[in-house]
């Protein structure tokens, strides 16, 4: 009788495995598709972009940092962008709204302390065309299914992604432009992109609401790796770091978009910007 327990194990386990005992891991397409179509449901949120880029250009070391913070609402439509750069050690900040008035949309931007709007009609107002964390995931090219982890407390589906080659695009521009390598061209950047690596990042969706909760991604040793590719006419840049996170948070949640006093009575124009 001994002896034929481990054949009797061999014969059930698969029977067992048929009728649901067994599971592999969820199917990262299937999950991905869900939660960007719950995304696009989205009545409100808060959300924010992170870029980092450190690099050296001919031995002298340059960081580069943006944060892009968004505060979304559906209906009626209103959205504030709150943007702030640090380019060595100098810093720039911009705050701007988009909001429903008079059957239209309004865009308010302050320059130089002065408020001005005009009209943005043909604004797409869709979550994805607003929320950069999920414009990120426009760009994804394949899924993985990583394991199921924990994250601010919450259990996550963590996958990872490969990205569009697009993704490097901001900082390749950024340390072009800075270092003069573009020369005027407009290929130079392209061509750099075009010589870029397989790009990988990971995206956590909330195991309990099918939500995007976080994208994030390393590039640095892709960002390092496509400077070498090209003549940079002279210039000598390594990178040592170039990250890219965003978070969603506050869904269906989120405290409303207040414009600002000053604004209500900023003077129109034709176009801002």
């Amino acid at each position: 009788m001994k002896q034929l327990r481990p054949l009797f194990a061999m014969v059930l386990l698969p029977l067992v495995c048929l009728l649901g005992g067994c599971s592999g891991p969820p199917d990262a397409g299937v999950l991905l598709r869900e939660a960007k179509s719950e995304a696009e449901g989205m009545k409100s949120c808060s959300a924010d972009l992170t870029q980092t880029l450190v690099y050296t250009a001919d031995g002298v070391r340059h960081a580069r940092s943006s944060s892009d913070r968004v505060l979304y609402h559906a209906q009626p439509f209103a959205l504030r962008d709150a943007q702030t750069v640090q380019n060595d050690g100098g810093s720039a900040e911009s705050e701007t709204y988009t909001v429903a008035e008079d059957g239209g949309l309004r865009f308010y931007g302050r320059t130089d302390g002065v408020w001005r709007k005009t009209d943005a009609g043909g604004l797409d107002t869709a979550p994805g065309a607003q929320v950069d964390v999920l414009r990120l995931l426009d760009g994804v090219q394949g899924q993985t299914y990583v394991r199921e982890t924990v994250l601010d407390s919450r259990r996550v589906h963590k996958l990872e992604l490969k990205l569009s080659r697009e993704t490097l695009r901001s900082p390749v521009e950024a340390v072009a432009s800075a270092t003069g390598m573009t020369g005027g061209s407009r290929t130079v950047v392209q061509t750099l992109l075009e010589s870029a690596p397989d790009l990988y990042g990971y995206c956590y969706i909330d195991a309990e609401t099918g939500r995007v909760v976080r994208v994030e991604a390393d590039l640095t040793e892709a960002a390092d790796r496509i400077f070498q590719t090209i003549d940079g006419g002279g210039v000598s840049v390594r990178v040592s770091k170039c990250e890219i996170s965003g978070t969603i948070a506050k869904i269906d949640a989120a405290e409303a978009v207040v414009l600002p006093k000053e604004a209500k009575n900023a003077p129109s124009v034709q176009a801002y910007g």
